[in-house]
């Protein structure tokens, strides 16, 4: 390396010519020579491995069809099995041969089913026989058969199977060709192939039914002798289907099976012509070859190529001798552009030659810097670099590198690095050093400014609330950002230096590591909650631990004690809104009970009196009662409703319904309130609707009941209320049923339309008594709509009326809706006063209730029957120890012992186990339902009771009676 005005000159030696170049006509000859061969090989390579796939392919293709044949004729063996002995199973009981009888149905199912299998199908029940085939109609053709039938059928083509009694018999004529075509027609096995089977008559082709012939009579008798054995196998041979002369090389590949309850061998033979394989190497090679001959052509136009490059790199290389001293300036630039200059040193360090950078570092000459060290431009570390440095040459080290601050000739301050090559002679001895003096003044303040940088981020971190520390891959603590120590275990200096598991102990200890090696293993955050003791008291800390890079990890702990107590307050508030809950529904139990009671023998006896002769006008104060005690009954049904609804105890009891004969029966209990106000009400229900689907018949009714009822009720005289039903069909069976009821009454305000759906709330708040109710109608509809998957939306404007439309989601049905009891209960003539008379019945009635007790006596007493009375569940238990009742009327709330306990005793007693028993209860709470029936009530009627539900109720202990009690 010299200075930019001393750099040595190299002159490089131009090449010789080559004076023979036939040696590389040679290895092009020798080139070609080798593609040929390879080509050669390649294509013999190609053409086995594609015979072998071939022929595994059409190996695994004749396997699955062999199958699927036995599969499929195993399965028409069961059912001709099942058949054979389901036909014996009918005729099992019959005596005579004129009463045989044979299940046509099931053999046209069965010729219908294997229409390609069968071709006759005799049946013969003792001597006398049917024949059975299909027409070109595929209708049902039966011919009788004479006694010697079986004989004109055992044949090989033919099934043979009797019942295990021996008096069914079957035969089959099977039409094992066109079964086996159609099987195989489903197998694709590409152009120029053939499906063989082979079976008693030899080889036929699938294609035309024509015989196949071999040529080399050998291949076709080791193929027969291997089938009959049971072996599959593969084969080249010669065949034909016409002549000897036609014949062509084909593979074959055959697999052998056989058929249940037939003793035939058969076998499917895949065939393909060994030219069209061939052809696909053919197709496949000359692409091969061809690129080959591309690659080669231009192996040689290298070859020739490279005599005209030879020269001419010659004539390059003379040119780039002349341009080597313009890349040792070069060098001398490439220095200038990275600030560094290049200096030798003697072994007394003084410096001897300099290159010419130095004055855009320094700012000297470089005939200024001859004779001085570099130690004469540290400011400062001059005792620090000389130490190091005469450390390294002592332990005789090959490089050097220093950083420090420097001063230019003008007097600036700069940062520099340099690096140098300390030179020794054979004996090991110091001779000097080589040097680049580097300016990285700008790197250095860039440095200086991203430590500033993170000292403001550490000041960030030091003022957030939260605890920071910082660990190694091991777990061990190496920084923290902490400003409360008080919620430290143990101070975080003394954390330093030890594992997590040193400094938590127990679960929370526990908890922090697996956090943190759960981090390691994925990468990813992990969050933990620790419950530490400290020495102000508990505790708790939300810890989220995250890798901060690749060698270290970063937990941030936030005191989360204040939560903690906010949710137990907010837990604490919970359970008191559960028991308040449960206080509520106690309190609706007994306010149930309480205005039940009363009021079963208020309607009750009202229900009586009307069947007496009574005057105009004790007729009409008898309505009002019964008027004001069914208005006071729905009040409490509800408030009961809701407070379900609310608690979210109502649940859905799907069932299959006829929509139209529900609504028609809802319409009806509306019909005397529209002739009164001279309403019309329609009904229309789109035809697409299935006429049976599942939907909860109870909850449907229940909200047509509040909202017609409120069309009805703010209806004007003479007005009229529209009911449209549509549906639509998603995915098959699923309904989406969209309902609109439509009047042209008051209508509502629509500022008040979304109060409508509140609780005790009416769209009238007037005082005058126009519109009676409890304000929870819409509300009860509402909530059974969305719990129904729908949603109520209402529209409506003063004195043009109001729509409410609403989407219910159910199903369609093909289930017919029965009443078992239909029959008895619509066909009984005889009027409830000599019922008794028809039907006697033993009766005990247990109730503790005076009213109550009245009523039912007096019911009793009208059908003609004397109950036996018991005041409660101990006198209950004593008359059935006396006597065996057929009906049980079972109040529940009765001192001493209830209704329930009594039931569970009088079951297990002789006398009760066939007793039918009704509960009788103010309660309408489904669990307490659910409880009657499940300890042995056979039905529960809630009061008020309704006179035709115990009449009901009767009938159908007469109907269980008369059936034994079954």
């Amino acid at each position: 390396m010299t200075s930019n005005n001393n750099i040595q000159r190299y002159e490089l030696p131009q090449p010789p010519a080559p004076k023979n170049r036939w040696w590389l006509v040679g290895l092009g000859a020798v080139s070609v020579i080798f593609t040929l061969l390879l080509a050669l090989f390649f294509y013999n390579s190609i053409s086995k491995n594609l015979i072998e796939n071939r022929t595994f392919f059409l190996n695994k293709q004749v396997e699955f069809a062999a199958h699927e044949a036995q599969r499929s004729f195993k399965h028409f063996n069961e059912d001709l099995l099942f058949f054979v002995e389901n036909q014996e199973l009918i005729n099992r009981e019959e005596l005579s041969e004129n009463s045989k009888k044979i299940d046509s149905l099931r053999v046209e199912k069965l010729l219908s089913t294997y229409i390609q299998l069968i071709d006759t199908l005799s049946i013969g029940i003792g001597d006398v026989g049917q024949v059975y085939t299909l027409d070109k109609n595929n209708k049902l053709v039966a011919n009788p058969l004479d006694s010697n039938w079986m004989s004109g059928y055992a044949d090989s083509s033919s099934l043979l199977l009797q019942s295990n009694a021996g008096n069914v018999k079957v035969s089959v004529k099977l039409n094992l060709k066109k079964y086996f075509e159609d099987l195989l027609k489903k197998y694709y096995l590409g152009p120029n192939t053939d499906k063989l089977v082979y079976g008693k008559e030899g080889f036929y082709n699938i294609n035309n039914n024509g015989p196949i012939f071999f040529k080399d009579k050998l291949v076709q008798d080791e193929i027969v002798n291997e089938i009959e054995g049971g072996v599959e196998g593969d084969y080249w041979s010669q065949i034909t289907e016409e002549s000897e002369e036609d014949a062509k090389e084909y593979l074959l590949v055959q697999y052998p099976f056989k058929l249940v309850n037939l003793d035939e061998n058969f076998a499917f033979v895949f065939v393909q012509e060994k030219p069209s394989i061939d052809a696909d190497i053919f197709e496949n090679y000359f692409h091969l070859f061809a690129t080959l001959l591309v690659l080669l052509a231009i192996i040689i136009a290298f070859i020739f190529k490279y005599f005209k490059i030879t020269k001419e790199n010659s004539n390059f290389l003379e040119k780039k001798s002349k341009n080597l001293n313009q890349l040792l300036k070069q060098q001398t630039i490439l220095l200038q552009q990275s600030k560094g200059f290049i200096y030798y040193q003697d072994r007394e360090d003084k410096i001897y030659k300099v290159s010419e950078n130095v004055r855009e570092v320094l700012g000297y000459n470089p005939e200024e810097l001859v004779g001085r060290s570099v130690k004469d431009f540290i400011i400062t570390q001059s005792d620090e670099f000389l130490e190091s440095r005469q450390g390294l040459i002592e332990k005789k080290e090959g490089v050097f590198n220093f950083e420090f601050t420097s001063e230019t000739k003008n007097g600036n301050s700069i940062r520099v690095k340099i690096f140098e090559k300390l030179i020794y002679n054979k004996d090991s001895t110091y001779e000097g050093s080589v040097g680049i003096f580097t300016d990285i003044n700008a790197k250095y303040r860039a440095d200086q400014e991203l430590i500033k940088s993170e000292n403001r981020l550490r000041s960030v971190l030091n003022c957030l609330p939260d605890i920071i520390f910082i660990y190694n891959n091991q777990g061990v603590y190496l920084d923290y950002y902490v400003q409360q120590e008080e919620l430290l275990v143990v101070p975080p200096t003394q954390s330093l230096g030890k594992k997590i598991s040193e400094v938590l102990v127990g679960e929370a200890g526990e908890k922090a590591m697996r956090a943190f090696n759960k981090v390691i293993l994925t990468g990813k955050m992990q969050t933990e909650e620790l419950d530490l003791l400290l020495d102000i008291g508990r505790r708790y800390f939300e810890v989220r631990f995250f890798k901060l890079d690749e060698d270290r990890i970063i937990s941030v702990a936030r005191d989360i004690t204040g939560q903690r107590l906010w949710e137990r307050g907010l837990s604490e508030a919970k359970e008191a809104a559960e028991l308040a809950n449960r206080e509520k529904s106690s309190f609706l139990a007994n306010m149930s009970h309480e205005i039940r009671t009363p009021l079963n023998g208020l309607l009750g006896i009202t229900g009586l009196l009307f069947k007496t002769e009574l005057s105009e006008e004790q007729n009409e104060l008898l309505s009002i009662i019964s008027d004001s005690g069914e208005s006071l009954l729905n009040i409490v049904n509800d408030i009961l409703d809701y407070s379900k609804i609310e608690a979210g105890k109502m649940e859905l009891d799907p069932v299959a319904m006829n929509l139209t004969a529900e609504l028609v029966k809802i319409i009806k209990v509306f019909s005397g309130m529209a002739q009164q106000n001279s309403l019309v009400i329609n009904l229309k229900i789109e035809k697409n609707i299935p006429k049976i689907i599942i939907l909860d018949k109870d909850k449907l009714a229940q909200i047509f009941f509040n909202i017609i009822g409120n069309a009805v009720k703010f209806s004007k005289v003479g007005g009229q209320i529209d009911i449209s039903i549509s549906g639509e069909l998603i995915f098959t069976k699923n309904l989406i049923l969209t309902c609109t009821v439509k009047d042209n009454g008051v209508g509502i305000a629509k500022e008040k339309i979304p109060q409508l759906v509140k609780p005790f709330t009416q769209a009238s708040e007037s005082s005058n008594g126009e519109y009676k109710g409890t304000g929870l109608g819409l509300a009860i509809a509402n909530k059974l709509i969305e719990l129904m998957g729908g949603v109520l939306h209402i529209e409506s404007e003063i004195d043009k009326g109001s729509t409410f439309t609403f989407a219910l989601i159910s199903q369609g049905s093909e289930e017919k809706v029965n009443d078992p009891k239909e029959s008895f209960l619509n066909s009984e003539n005889q009027a409830i006063e000599i019922l008794a008379e028809a039907h006697p019945l033993d009766i005990l009635l247990v109730e503790d209730n005076d009213i109550n007790l009245k009523f039912m006596l007096m019911l009793l007493s009208q059908m003609g029957y004397t109950p036996e009375v018991a005041l409660n569940g101990v006198e209950a238990i004593n008359a059935v120890e006396k006597k065996r009742f057929d009906l049980i009327f079972m109040d529940n709330q009765m001192p001493r012992m209830n209704g329930m306990d009594a039931t569970k005793v009088i079951r297990g007693m002789a006398n009760g186990r066939k007793t039918m028993i009704v509960g009788l209860s103010a309660s309408v709470f489904k669990e307490d339902i659910e409880l009657a029936m499940n300890i042995g009530m056979n039905a529960y009627l809630t009061k008020p009771v309704k006179i035709h539900q115990i009449v009901e109720k009767i009938k159908n202990c007469i109907i269980w009676k008369e059936n034994g009690f079954k």
